[in-house]
């Protein structure tokens, strides 16, 4: 044993005044007399108000000095030497990712084990050592910064919660090298504590790394697909489970429609296999629907079907297929009336055509397409204008041949995976954008593709003849017309797939702007104004059903599920890869301290509360056979 702070054994000297106090302590006796004559005799007797006086035997005084010896070593910090996985300057890299919620262990689950071996790294840290701990979730999270104080890292530590979600470990690393350089990299250590389901390509770190697994078992059933797809006699569900164990099992499936029991079946899953489940003529209305895993008939409620409970139930919403109807309105554009019927059924719009000279239909459509000349006054519905002229929401003012690119707008959802490097134009129509617009496609002599809001309707324009570029022959065609389609005339107010996963992004247009509410399956709410190009919700840690409204009310709902084998494949690896380095398990290879003050200090309040009952008592100890009366024959004399 040794001592971090050997001068404060100093302070044992204050043993000297408590002596002497006890010296200097006026002793009377308790005398029963049976006159008052007596007390003459009694008053001569000095010795016993002598100022010093022998020390008698007196178990307070004894409890009294201690109590100081106690608090003098928790002052003076006594540690052993242990060994410890590392020590020096650590960056602890805490895995709380979806898969550290498996319960397969004595010390609860895969998470609360992880944060007691941080708990041990703290203890155990050296004298002239920090550490940084980071919590690795969906987004990687610094609890502290590289510190020596294990106060303020064990509550940090404390503070840490396993999320729902997968873990980001690129950004954990890059936040792990970026802590590295800050410090001294020579002497750092990396001490990734997981159950080991990292991705394989993670790059290197600029510091040794060690790992330091948790969990034992592989033993998990997941729903790995849940789906619905509109058909001709209703909704059709698919759903997939899957089997990460190495013996085969029953499992129930069981599905529920608005809450309301369904139907349950009971599947055999191969071992490290699969088995798809699939029902017919389901009710045609809106719905969430809800599967859910559970032990088969005579496997004991009290059992867990296994040790992961995140993945044993999976949600989706069917939402009946909305049909838009469109107007095109062209003498002869073949590229326009293609582009239509392909993506007629993918963006649920039924087209039709209308040869240009003829009068507009008196039923409203849910979106006008106009195909160069316009001759009536534009309906006050969403458009899409193809080489326009003038009309009544802007001025056309000739032609330019300059349309050499200029810029494509980034980070704008309308040119998302539009390429138009490789576009080739002949001539575009000359149109000074409307303040209402934003351009979305530019060359040097004028906009290309602009698009707005204006009068409660959207418009989008394209300033060119199809017909004089090669735009049709390339890829980003329909790319380009999906969006500016999906932007004038969405279906539905969003698009949410039955296999959105935690973290993933929904973008909610609810047309005519308004306050976007997001309520999550816990009851919290989120709410935004939607601009014109909608609201980017990215909140969605949490598993379950949300449901979304708008000022006119709800808007419909959306699920977010595991689906993540990385996660649900809970065997714990025995070796990682870091930078193409594989870094199996570590075994102790330092010596870090493990201090004692803290059991000390508890020895040292035990012994204050010890000293306070004695007081209260009576505390001094009678001398020969006397010894085993007391204290029943403390006050006797």
């Amino acid at each position: 044993m040794a001592l971090l702070a050997p001068l404060a054994l100093l302070l044992g000297l204050l043993a000297a005044p408590i002596l002497i106090l006890y010296m200097l302590k006026l002793r009377r006796r308790e005398v029963e007399v049976s006159s008052t004559l007596l007390w003459q005799l009694l008053l001569r007797d000095r010795e016993a108000n002598a100022p010093w006086q022998k020390l008698r035997r007196n178990l307070l005084l004894f409890v009294q000095l201690l109590l100081l010896l106690a608090l003098v070593l928790a002052l003076a910090r006594p540690f052993f030497k242990v060994p410890t996985i590392a020590a020096g300057t650590l960056v602890v890299l805490l895995d709380g990712s979806a898969s550290m919620q498996a319960a397969d262990g004595v010390g609860g689950t895969r998470f609360e084990q992880a944060r007691a071996a941080a708990r041990r790294l703290i203890d155990e840290l050296s004298s002239g050592g920090t550490l940084a701990l980071i919590l690795v979730g969906h987004q990687p999270v610094v609890l502290a910064p590289p510190t020596s104080n294990q106060e303020v890292l064990r509550a940090a530590l404390a503070q840490a919660q396993p999320s729902e979600a997968p873990a980001n470990w690129e950004a954990a690393l890059a936040l792990a090298a970026g802590t590295v350089r800050a410090g001294q990299a020579s002497e750092s250590v990396v001490v990734i504590i997981s159950d080991g389901g990292l991705p394989p390509d993670l790059p290197p770190l600029p510091a040794e790394v060690r790992y330091l697994p948790v969990g034992s078992s592989a033993d998990n059933l997941a729903l790995q697909a849940l789906a619905l797809r509109a058909t001709s006699s209703g909704p059709q569900l698919f759903a997939n489970v899957a089997n990460y164990g190495d013996t085969e099992r029953r499992v129930l499936i069981s599905l529920a429609i608005d809450g309301q029991l369904r139907t349950a079946q009971e599947l055999t899953v191969p071992a490290n296999g699969e088995q798809a489940w699939v029902l017919q003529d389901l009710p045609p209305d809106a719905a969430v629907y809800e599967a859910r895993l559970s032990p088969p008939a005579g496997a004991g409620d009290d059992q867990p079907l296994d040790q992961l409970a995140l993945d044993d139930t999976a949600w989706a919403v069917y939402q009946p297929p909305a049909t838009g109807r469109v107007l095109v309105i062209t003498p002869g554009n073949i590229f326009l009336e293609q582009v239509f019927a392909a993506l007629s059924g993918s963006l649920g719009l039924q087209p039709f055509k209308l040869k240009q000279g003829q009068s507009l239909p008196p039923e409203p459509f849910d979106l006008y397409v106009f195909d160069s000349i316009i001759t009536d006054t534009l309906p006050t519905r969403d458009l899409l204008l193809v080489n326009p002229s003038s009309n009544d929401l802007f001025q056309v003012g000739g032609y330019f041949t300059n349309t050499k690119l200029v810029r494509v707008a980034e980070n704008d959802p309308l040119t998302k995976f539009v390429d138009w490097s490789r576009v080739n134009l002949r001539v575009a129509t000359r149109i000074d954008v409307p303040s209402w617009a934003r351009v979305l496609v530019e060359a040097e002599g004028g906009p290309l593709v602009f698009v707005g809001e204006v009068g409660g309707r959207r418009v989008a324009v394209l300033t060119f003849d199809l017909h004089d570029s090669d735009l049709p022959l390339q890829v980003t065609y329909p790319v380009l017309m999906a969006n500016l389609i999906g932007y004038l005339s969405p279906a539905q107010a969003f698009s949410a797939p039955d296999g959105l996963r935690p973290g993933e992004a929904l973008t909610i247009k609810p047309g005519g702007g308004g306050l976007i509410t997001v309520i999550d399956p816990h009851g919290r709410q989120s709410a935004a104004a939607a601009s014109e190009a909608g609201v980017l919700f990215a909140d969605t840690l949490t598993l379950g059903v949300y449901e979304v409204r708008s000022t006119q009310g709800l808007l419909g709902r959306f699920s977010v599920n595991l689906f993540d084998p990385l996660e649900s494949r809970i065997h714990p690896a025995g070796a990682i890869t870091v930078g193409r380095v594989e870094v199996t398990a570590a075994p102790p290879q330092a010596e870090g301290q493990l201090e004692i003050w803290p059991w000390l200090a508890g020895a040292a309040l035990a012994l204050l509360l010890l000293e306070w009952w004695l007081y209260q008592r009576g505390a001094t100890l009678p001398a020969g056979p006397g010894w085993r009366g007391w204290p029943a024959r403390r006050k006797a004399g």
